[in-house]
C-alpha cells in the first residue's frame, strides 16, 4: 500500500503519492514564465532552489487557485511545487489500477496520477 498526502485543491479532495521527500511551505515570490498560465504559474524558490509552481485547479475544472500553500514533490524525477488549499495528513492507500487519467479512483479518494500530470504539463508547454 503506497502512502499519500491527503490535500484539498479548491473543493476537490485528493491524494498525492508520496515519492521521496515532500516539503510543505507557503508560496514565496513568484517569477512568471511566458506561456505558462494557467497550469505553470511560474518559478518559486524553495530550499535555495528555483522550482516550477504548478496549479492543479484548472486541470480539475476550477478557476486558477489563489492559495498560498504549496507541496514540494517529485514529478518524474524533477522537483516541482503544487499549489494546494489545505493539507489533511498522510494515509496509506491501496495500490491503484493502471490508468492514464489524471485522477485514479481508489478507496479513500482520488489519487493524483503523476504520469498523467507530467503528460498534461508537457502537452501544455508543447
Amino acid at each position: 500500500m503506497p502512502d499519500a498526502l491527503l490535500v484539498r485543491v479548491q473543493d476537490t479532495r485528493l491524494a498525492l503519492p508520496l515519492s521521496g521527500e515532500q516539503t510543505i511551505a507557503e508560496v514565496g515570490p513568484l517569477a512568471p514564465l511566458p506561456h505558462g498560465q494557467p497550469l505553470l504559474r511560474g518559478l518559486t524558490t524553495l530550499q535555495g532552489r528555483a522550482v516550477p509552481l504548478l496549479d492543479l485547479a484548472p486541470l480539475l475544472g476550477h478557476p486558477a487557485a489563489t492559495s498560498q500553500l504549496m507541496v514540494l514533490t517529485s514529478l518524474e524525477g524533477e522537483r516541482v511545487a503544487l499549489l494546494v488549499d489545505e493539507i489533511y495528513g498522510v494515509s496509506s492507500l491501496p495500490t491503484p489500477p493502471p490508468g492514464t487519467a489524471l485522477l485514479l479512483d481508489v478507496p479513500g479518494g482520488p489519487l493524483l496520477n503523476p504520469a498523467a500530470l507530467a503528460r498534461d504539463l508537457r502537452d501544455h508547454l508543447g
